[in-house]
């Protein structure tokens, strides 16, 4: 399933943002989100769930529990599980969320990382657990410091225990240049996410087919299963951008990244070369 394009207000993205920061600067360095859920008095379960969810906020005669599965999630420690965790955190300390289950006006729903969701209470919670676990005080000045494009990203995802896809996208969301995300599931398409400068730029339209994709790219490699680890390689803007003809003079120079994200999918990041 194809997600949602569908982007938050700046002035709601800036107040979850708030939100967020607020809520983790309790932790005081790298934010725990159990820690966070024990001090709101939130029970928590990891079990194996099957397919059914990752994470599921239940409301329990107004005390609130978390489920995390760990069939999809992997270990109680894993990035992933810190990144669903801290998504059911959103759904609590939003206080339209909160506020919904306790009046019995919506029931408990599933939950799914990899913001496929195009509901925007999800919407909404993903970005309350991007903002918690990568909080913008620290990881603007970070970013910066990185390594230009994925390495970079990889070091930020250890340094903050966050998922290599949620990282990605907190990374361009700083803006500190063009770039585009785009993440495959089942070696097919499943969405993009671009920077406010790709988006001014018009790099919205990108290939979308596997069989589309330049040959030998770093993308069709690593979705092949070819290459492992992070691969790159330089591009033009009309082999990834179709609006773009190969003899333009708008054919400027690009940089394609793309690493597997093993059974999650891969990932692939596109930025101009300087």
């Amino acid at each position: 399933m194809k997600a949602s394009s569908r982007r938050l207000p700046r002035d709601r993205e800036a107040d979850l943002s708030d939100l967020a920061e607020a809520v983790g600067g309790r932790s005081g360095g790298l934010v725990d989100p159990l820690a966070i859920a024990r001090s709101e008095s939130i029970t928590t379960s990891f079990g194996d769930y099957a397919d059914a969810f990752d994470g599921l906020l239940e409301n329990r005669s107004g005390s609130f529990h978390i489920y995390c599965n760990l069939r999809r999630v992997e270990q109680r420690d894993s990035p992933r599980s810190r990144f669903t965790l801290a998504h059911e955190l959103g759904h609590y300390f939003i206080d339209e969320h909160r506020n919904a289950l306790l009046a019995g006006h919506v029931p408990s729903h599933p939950s799914f990382c990899d913001y496929q969701s195009p509901n925007l209470v999800e919407i909404e919670a993903d970005c309350f657990a991007s903002c918690l676990l990568m909080p913008s005080s620290s990881f603007r000045a970070a970013s910066r410091r990185a390594r230009k494009g994925l390495p970079g990203i990889l070091d930020l995802a250890s340094s903050y225990r966050t998922s290599v896809t949620a990282t990605a996208i907190r990374y361009l969301q700083m803006d500190h240049f063009p770039c585009v995300v785009v993440k495959w599931t089942n070696g097919a398409y499943a969405w993009k996410r671009l920077s406010a400068s790709a988006y001014a730029g018009r790099l919205r339209k990108t290939v979308e087919q596997v069989d589309r994709l330049p040959r030998d790219s770093p993308t069709g490699k690593v979705l092949k299963g070819t290459a492992t680890g992070l691969v790159e390689a330089g591009t033009v803007k009309s082999a990834w951008f179709p609006f773009v003809s190969a003899s333009s003079e708008d054919n400027s120079l690009f940089v394609e990244q793309a690493i597997s994200l093993g059974r999650f999918g891969a990932l692939t990041l596109l930025f101009p070369i300087d």
